[in-house]
């Protein structure tokens, strides 16, 4: 991966299924038991990665379409697709702020952890209210704030030890925006989409060893951008600065970490 390019999801799509994954999944579900599927249905799903919500949607008889912006990640979803024998699942490139879709077209729409991740996240909206049947439904699951997400915030404090002058750059307006409950509300509800709640949901990463943990937990973007901008050794000495850290506290033992995440659900 160069250096001159800007880290993407892209880089993180043969691992994903192993470090992210045990716990995107685990919000996936709780928003198909917000927004329940019937046999049939045609389901959009952006910012799919590999495949997470696409194959539970599929496995309940609906018809997916899933996008995503990387094709990494869109040839792992096809992948999988073929080897559990499902169908009913499409993998298409495409950014989720410009819709190749009819209007009306989806029952359903889902997006799990992606609309942070789109600069037009309000072009986004727009264009899932735009692609959703008079009646259908969406969920949009949002982390509730990185300091409600357990996992971030332990690496974080192994950044802060290994580099004492470290300062956490202000998050992107989309953060600001849609980490919070009611401004996500008033964001999808702007988009067209009516009857909009949002629920808070806590789930559990299940974390085999401080080891694995201090090796995987800087596996995304965000952190790959950081380390650029702390030295060409920043991932070595954050890495062995969190074993240390997480050692203390559960020497070579399991342990879990909670993360918290807003699913706003809405009716077109």
């Amino acid at each position: 991966m160069s250096h001159a390019v800007a880290p993407s999801w892209d880089d993180y799509a043969g691992l994903y299924e192993a470090v992210h994954e045990p716990l995107t999944r685990q919000f996936a579900a709780a928003a198909l038991q917000r927004v329940p599927l019937r046999r049939g249905e045609r389901v959009l799903d952006i910012a799919a990665g590999p495949g997470t919500l696409a194959m539970f949607a599929a496995a309940r008889g609906a018809e997916v379409i899933a996008i995503d912006t990387s094709p990494r990640m869109i040839a792992r979803l096809q992948e999988r697709v073929r080897e559990n024998g499902l169908s009913r699942v499409e993998g298409r490139v495409m950014d989720g702020s410009h819709l190749a879709f009819p209007d009306a077209s989806f029952d359903a729409v889902f997006c799990v952890f992606g609309i942070m991740l789109i600069p037009d996240y309000r072009g986004a909206l727009a264009e899932m209210a735009r692609v959703t049947k008079s009646g259908g439904r969406v969920a949009i699951v949002m982390w509730n704030g990185l300091e409600r997400m357990e996992h971030v915030q332990t690496w974080l404090r192994a950044v802060a030890a290994a580099f004492p002058s470290f300062t956490p750059t202000p998050p992107p307006e989309s953060w600001t925006v849609l980490q919070d409950a009611q401004s996500l509300r008033r964001a999808v509800e702007s988009a067209s989409f009516a009857t909009t709640t949002v629920e808070t949901e806590t789930c559990w990463w299940e974390v085999r060893s401080p080891a694995w943990f201090a090796a995987h937990a800087d596996l995304s973007p965000a952190a790959d951008l950081l380390y650029r901008g702390l030295g060409p050794d920043a991932r070595g000495q954050v890495r062995r600065e969190l074993e240390r850290q997480l050692r203390e506290h559960h020497a070579e033992a399991p342990f879990r970490l909670a993360a918290e995440a807003h699913i706003a659900k809405g009716r077109r």
